[in-house]
């Protein structure tokens, strides 16, 4: 698979691979279900009445983050502004909230409540930075599964994961010899939040459509640092500290 050797090649011969194989990685990236690497997960009690699930573990209706936009990801991929714009007002409110990408109906432990795109402050993500960013937004009610419902409602479940595929993916890149590559660098770099860390690859893949198939409760994702916020209608509180994430070595700890 072209996409597990760009993965495994060496750094210093990674940007040569690109450019001599870029057709068939922008074909492999639109042909693959994803699954998403997490960056934020919120659940935030929304509705303090509370029910049962399953006759036991009580369960209200939460807001998860499953994806945010501008983020270079462990793929070298980073989700454009807009790119979850259609998906979610076409089918947002019916993709099945899972857990841990396990596509069968046992998996289904929430309803869905609606999904949004909605602005953000790169802060709540944990990364140190001032600004807004788009975010894949969902209010959840785990009625399905008591074991989880309590799991939310003890704010122990603190990263969540989307699967997806690509519709409209570009390549943009550090090299003045391919024209397209080059003019997608200058056009979308000034976008990625983690910036540094492209401008020391010289390459990423600026994802401008993509179809979202699912949203997951999962254990781990690329981000450690997930806040779990308050309950509405009280103070704004962090129940677990606050860092910038050092996305250097999120991003080195893959090769």
């Amino acid at each position: 698979m072209i996409l597990k050797e760009l993965l495994e090649i060496d750094e210093e011969k990674r940007l040569e691979f690109v450019k001599a194989n870029k057709e068939a990685i922008l074909k492999a990236k639109k042909g693959q279900l994803k699954t998403c690497d997490a960056i934020y997960s919120a659940p935030r009690q929304t509705k303090t009445t509370a029910t049962k699930a399953d006759g036991t573990g009580e369960s209200g209706v939460y807001e998860i983050v499953g994806n945010s936009v501008g983020f270079l990801d462990s793929h070298q991929d980073v989700s454009m502004r807009g790119s979850f714009d259609k998906t979610v007002r076409e089918r947002g409110n019916q993709v099945p909230i899972l857990i841990n990408h396990d596509h069968t109906p046992s998996a289904i432990f929430a309803r869905n409540m609606g999904v949004e795109v909605k602005e953000i402050a790169i802060a709540q993500l944990g990364y140190d930075m001032v600004g807004t960013t788009q975010v894949v937004s969902a209010k959840i009610a785990p009625v399905y599964d008591a074991h989880m419902a309590t799991l939310y409602a003890n704010g122990e479940v603190k990263q969540h994961s989307i699967g997806l595929k690509y519709v409209k993916i570009e390549l943009a890149m550090n090299d003045e010899s391919d024209n397209e590559a080059f003019a997608n660098w200058n056009k979308y770099l000034p976008e990625v939040i983690n910036r540094s860390d492209a401008e020391k690859l010289g390459y990423f893949f600026a994802v401008k459509e993509q179809q979202l198939f699912e949203i997951s409760a999962v254990v781990f994702g690329s981000n450690q640092y997930t806040p779990t916020l308050s309950l509405q209608n009280e103070p704004q509180k962090a129940l677990v500290e606050w860092k910038p994430i050092d996305w250097k070595a999120k991003f080195l700890s893959i090769n």
